[in-house]
């Protein structure tokens, strides 16, 4: 059992906050997890209900509320984490980078403030380099697109190459494991919302664009990944209605074939490290699994999939608890078994040093969070379910944040000039279909 001075304080919050909905009125899921590239007990999960961190393979889970990261309401972050174990959020107010694991957390300035960070892609050949792809709209005027890089673990940014055309809604971003110089964007373009793929070959000084053919038209692209020794192959996935697909270019890009049509949707998306072994998933098509060199897709579990991700130590996959009686599995059998490293109720609030933000900022959420997950008194030093305000969110929506140690950060809220409003029902329209996907595989590339 722990106790903390976070969890005294929860007691008498407890007592006087009032009751209210949770987990962002959603159905408490984790579709995203990406493992530290260099540490492969450190784990970073998604949720509905806020982010989760694990430093021991899931023996144990840490909460971070929605709040303390800089965002609120229904929005899913993209989530990196670089070498040092930095984790990366991009989220409608900018790009919030935590240094300590979670404990303090702080917003890019330059030429990320106050842009909608859509995406990022660490680099898998040195993961102190990451991308970051803005989307932000400018009214009449387009979409702000631009590519921002770091060097340094996060340390600092500058922008990659040039500015992509205004026509241009970015979705997703990656980097060529074997051509840093190389990368893709995916998105859709104008008025008809025509799906199309961007590449640069040179860091973003210019730009190649192709339309997907006309057969796809109405389906929304997202990068699923690039082949770790042919950066001419891509895997995309389509979102449509009312199935996805995915399709391979082994042309950089300028063509693509049909790989596989899903019977829904198809969430899970992980190729192994050495790319010759690809898994793809969904709630009804359970997890599929093919050589890339024939990509001949067998049927290995029934697993209600949320998210793949494969490592050389095996591969995680998120389910739906109530179904699969797990939310984070582990399978070293290539996704035919799998062994539960975490259910909905095994959280507790993340302990930091004194003077961390983190635990100030969540508060207030953690009453309603563990009551709506059903998590025991006794396991979070005797604070669990209890009333209490929290929407997973730290309360209203993203708190002023503070900046992080060490990161070339600024001070970013709700009310700035960005966000959801500035995006307009175009954005809308990108956000609901994006929140569909946990759209890469953080196996290929850490998102």
């Amino acid at each position: 059992m722990r106790f903390s001075p976070f969890a005294a304080a929860i007691a008498a919050v407890s007592l006087l906050a009032p009751a209210a909905a949770h987990a962002n009125g959603r159905f408490p899921i984790a579709d995203q997890l990406v493992v530290d590239p260099k540490d492969p007990a450190h784990i970073v999960l998604r949720t509905t209900y806020g982010i989760l961190e694990t430093s021991n393979t899931g023996s144990s889970w840490s909460w971070i509320c929605e709040g303390a990261v800089g965002y609120g309401g229904t929005q899913d972050p993209a989530i990196g984490v670089l070498a040092d174990g930095t984790i990366l959020a991009g989220v409608f107010e900018g790009l919030s980078v935590s240094h300590d694991r979670g404990c303090a957390w702080g917003f890019v300035e330059a030429p990320l403030k106050d842009e909608y960070v859509i995406d990022v892609s660490v680099h898998r050949d040195d993961p102190t380099r990451a991308v970051a792809i803005t989307s932000t709209g400018k009214g009449t005027d387009g979409f702000h697109v631009i590519i921002a890089e770091t060097a340094d673990s996060g340390a600092t940014w500058t922008q990659a190459g040039k500015p992509l055309l205004s026509d241009f809604i970015a979705l997703t971003v990656d980097v060529t494991p074997s051509n840093p110089q190389r990368l893709y964007a995916s998105g859709i373009v104008g008025k008809s919302f025509a799906p199309a793929i961007e590449r640069s070959d040179d860091r973003g000084e210019t730009w190649t664009r192709t339309y997907l053919d006309a057969a796809y038209a109405k389906f929304v692209p997202f990068l699923a990944a690039i082949d770790p020794q042919n950066p001419d192959r891509v895997y995309l996935r389509l979102s449509g209605d009312p199935v996805d697909k995915l399709l391979v270019s082994d042309d950089a890009g300028a063509t693509f074939t049909e790989a596989f049509t899903g019977t829904d949707d198809l969430l899970g998306f992980a190729l192994s490290p050495d790319g010759t072994r690809v898994a793809i998933g969904g709630p009804k098509d359970g997890i599929q699994i093919a050589n890339t060199a024939d990509l001949a897709f067998q049927k290995v579990s029934s697993i209600y999939t949320r998210c793949l991700t494969w490592t050389t130590a095996g591969m995680y996959a998120c389910g739906n608890q109530f179904v699969d009686h797990f939310t984070v599995g582990f399978s070293k059998d290539e996704g035919k078994t799998f062994e539960n490293i975490y259910n909905l109720p095994e959280i507790c609030p993340l302990e930091c040093g004194e003077g961390a933000t983190t635990p100030t900022a969540c508060l207030m959420s953690w009453p309603g969070i563990a009551a709506t997950l059903g998590i025991d008194p006794s396991a979070c030093g005797g604070i669990g379910a209890g009333s209490g305000s929290g929407s997973g969110s730290g309360g209203s929506g993203p708190r002023e944040l503070e900046a992080a140690g060490g990161c070339d950060c600024g001070l970013g809220s709700a009310s700035g000039a960005s966000g959801a409003a500035a995006l307009g029902g175009l954005a809308a329209l990108v956000l609901r279909l994006r929140r569909r996907k946990d759209r890469r595989a953080p196996a290929t590339k850490t998102r």
